[in-house]
């Protein structure tokens, strides 16, 4: 069903074991130098317990009994991810040493397993040295959680080591499941340094050979546990016995999970590379579940740098979390949002927040683009699973947040283009103006309020329904016209007046003079005085004071396309010159011709929209693109900068592996609430097949297979004879 992804090259590279409370990030040797920069300069990695961190690391290293040498496990021969575990493999001499990090969902914390192997009879020294770091997550100080001298004492006759912060009820415990020969505690190093202030515990254990199931093979096993609290010390300790007490239950029940996963929607299609991608994916969903009991539980964004919660990367990602199968992680993370963007937002009902951290901070109360995208999201949600119960929950802060929050105290001159920020952060884009993001997603979440109105039978009624309805036309006919470059064949990134623009620059060239302006650097401010010049120019006799489309040429311009909004010329004129070279390379789309930086999650969306444009072949050469980066830094995971730079997990990431595929290629478009599935089947040219296996709509499971048939297609559904089928013209039963 899926393979293990391994590495033997790059190691340095890093890699994660997430359960839904506790992760580690460390590199493919198994080490954990202090990442460069962060949003906690140097503290990215290691173990995490959010909202705390538990420790910077943990080595590993072997010396012949009693008194021989001490050499550290510093470079793996492999790395190797599984569904449930990640591996670690070093060869010394005649030792064949495996570590695996293992981490259990519903428990604050983690278990690693090093297992000894050998031709020969061996009895040696096992050392483990353990470096906390216990401290708060990102912007913790804003909450009063300020980081004190960690503390080590052993306890339970030195087996295991309790290491407590000074001034908090922060705790963490480690030991193993082996009585140690020595320990000690203090200022002590492995093979690395960090930063911090931790404090170690260094373990000794005799490790005596002990004959293996394989014949002519001698093996020994530890297992160590890492459990930590951000509240108390009993709370920690607990966990530590349950962890070695009921490890081998742990991890059944993970196996499960991780089973239940895969055996859900599973996509099967004669691209091998892309099947084995959009598996991972939807494990690599489940890694990002962030619980934190006093605030809540979500997926968050990309490890190592976005753990937290964001307001726009679900709303990306929810279309394949719904196509994967994921109803509960969509469901959890759109009731996260909604309870925190209310409790953070009082006096701006509607508006969702665009980035908490799990200290319960607000980094950006909300960008303009995450409102509509919710409204999306909470939709996509309901046609998957025909939750009515849901919707109606959400329907007043969907209403609300559009039609009075976007439409109401952002649309000054009511052409229902809010102003405000792009999802593209750079300077221009977060200026205010009217954005194409923000303008496309407000008509795609006008017209799924009118489809949610409907079934909640708001009680404006008929009436609230056409003007929702009126209100999605006029927009619509606004971008398709005014928004529209005919010499370019692309839509604007901007629509401003001349004197706006110009005294917007001119706001940003003096922020950018500024000092302690941190956000706004100088050649942020250059760049964007660039990017308006050729139109600035263009637009040198045209009136001052009348809103005029502004090129800037930011990925954002194919948004009209992704939502289906374009007519059939532009998307086809659009997509032609977004896939040029002026646009994409080898590893798809840049953010923008002038910053060749290439993003899954823009390289995703133009194999979407490609897709739902009917250019099948034009959209799998895009998803090629994205498989091709799968692996590539970290097994299992196509990295949110390609082929591998930025987070090395990425939540959207899955967007570009699913979607295509499942909606456009197969065709399958499912209204639960109705007990409906659409099936409008456009295979690429070097397809003659593709499935999806127990297909996850509603309360029911579906097989269906699409093959090639002449001129048209032969379609099999497989599961609830109570559903019905709606077959395209060109395909058939």
């Amino acid at each position: 069903m899926i393979a293990p992804q391994s590495k033997t090259h790059r190691l340095s590279d890093p890699i994660a074991t997430c359960g839904d409370r506790v992760y580690v990030i460390c590199n493919q040797h198994g080490l954990f130098p202090d990442p460069e920069g962060g949003h906690v300069p140097g503290e990215m990695w290691g173990v995490w317990d959010h909202p705390i961190k538990l420790l910077d690391g943990f080595w590993f290293g072997v010396s012949d009994a009693p008194q021989g040498a001490l050499r550290w496990l510093s470079e793996a021969t492999a790395c190797r991810a599984y569904p449930t575990h990640v591996e670690f493999e070093y060869c010394l001499d005649a030792l064949t040493i495996v570590r695996q990090d293992f981490a259990p969902d519903g428990v604050e914390g983690l278990l690693v397993t090093l297992t000894v192997r050998s031709a020969q009879p061996f009895d040696l020294s096992l050392h483990a040295l353990f470096r906390s770091d216990l401290r708060s997550a990102w912007l913790g100080e804003r909450a009063g959680m300020h980081d004190a001298q960690d503390r080590a004492e052993l306890v339970d006759a030195s087996a295991r080591c309790v290491f407590a912060d000074a001034a908090n009820p922060w705790v963490c415990v480690v030991g193993a499941d082996l009585a140690p020969s020595a320990t000690f505690t203090g200022d002590l190093w492995a093979a690395e340094r960090t930063q911090g202030q931790g404090v170690s515990a260094h373990f000794v254990y005799r490790l005596r050979a002990e004959p293996a199931q394989d014949a002519g093979v001698y093996a020994r096993t530890i297992r160590f546990a890492i459990a930590g609290s951000a509240a108390s010390r009993d709370e920690a300790l607990a966990t530590h016995r349950r962890l070695l007490t009921h490890h081998e239950a742990l991890r059944a029940a993970k196996q499960a999970q991780c089973n239940a996963i895969l055996e859900t929607s599973q996509l099967i299609t004669p691209d091998t590379t892309l099947n084995q991608a959009a598996a991972w994916s939807k494990l690599i969903n489940q890694m990002f579940v962030r619980e934190v009991p006093s605030i809540g539980r979500g997926v968050g964004a990309g490890l190592p740098e976005y753990p937290w919660w964001f307001g726009i990367d679900p709303a990306y990602a929810t279309l394949p979390m719904l196509q994967s199968g994921q109803f509960e992680l969509v469901r959890d993370t759109l009731r996260l949002l909604k309870s925190q963007s209310e409790r953070h937002n009082p006096g701006e009902p509607g508006r969702v927040i665009h980035e908490l951290s799990t200290t319960n901070v607000v980094f950006n109360a909300g960008n303009m683009v995450e409102t509509p995208a919710f409204t999306r999201a909470v939709h996509q949600y309901w046609l998957w699973t025909g939750d009515d119960d849901f919707l109606r929950e959400m329907y007043p802060f969907c209403r609300v947040g559009l039609l009075d929050y976007a439409l109401g105290r952002h649309d000054p001159d009511g052409d229902l283009c809010p102003s405000g920020r792009s999802i593209v952060e750079t300077v221009e884009m977060h200026a205010g103006f009217e954005a194409i993001d923000v303008a496309a997603y407000t008509w795609d979440a006008l017209v799924r309020l009118a489809d949610m109105a409907r079934i909640v039978h708001a009680p404006s009624g008929s009436q609230d329904l056409s003007n929702l309805a009126d209100k999605a036309a006029a927009l619509a006919r606004c971008i398709r016209e005014s928004w529209w470059l005919e010499e370019e064949g692309l839509f604007a990134d901007v629509r401003a007046s001349v004197q706006e623009v110009e005294h917007t620059l001119a706001e940003l060239e003096q922020r950018a003079s500024e000092e302690e302006w941190l956000e706004l650097r100088q050649d942020h401010f250059v760049a964007a005085r660039q990017r308006f010049a050729p139109y600035l120019a263009r637009y040198a006799d045209a009136p001052r004071d009348v809103d005029l489309p502004w090129l800037l040429r930011h990925w954002v311009t194919l948004c009209p396309l992704e939502v289906g909004l374009a007519t059939p010329e532009q998307a086809r004129r659009t997509l032609d010159r977004l896939q040029s070279e002026e646009f994409s390379n080898a590893w798809g789309m840049y953010l923008h011709p002038d910053r060749h930086d290439v993003m899954s999650i823009n390289t995703g969306l133009l194999a979407l929209a490609a897709a739902r444009y009917g250019f099948a072949d034009q959209a799998l050469v895009i998803v090629n693109k994205l498989t091709r980066a799968f692996s590539y830094r970290t097994p299992g995971a196509v990295s949110e900068a390609l082929p591998g730079d930025w987070c090395f997990l990425q939540l959207w990431s899955n967007l570009g592996l699913v979607s295509p595929a499942i909606e456009c290629f197969l065709g399958i478009q499912p209204c639960a609430a109705q007990r409906t599935i659409t099936i409008t089947p456009n295979l690429p040219a070097t397809w003659d097949w593709a499935e999806v296996k127990r297909l996850r709509v509603g309360d029911a499971h579906f097989d269906i297979r699409v093959e090639r048939a002449g001129s048209g297609y032969h379609v099999q559904v497989a599961g609830d004879d109570g559903w019905q089928i709606n077959l395209s013209p060109e395909a058939r039963r």
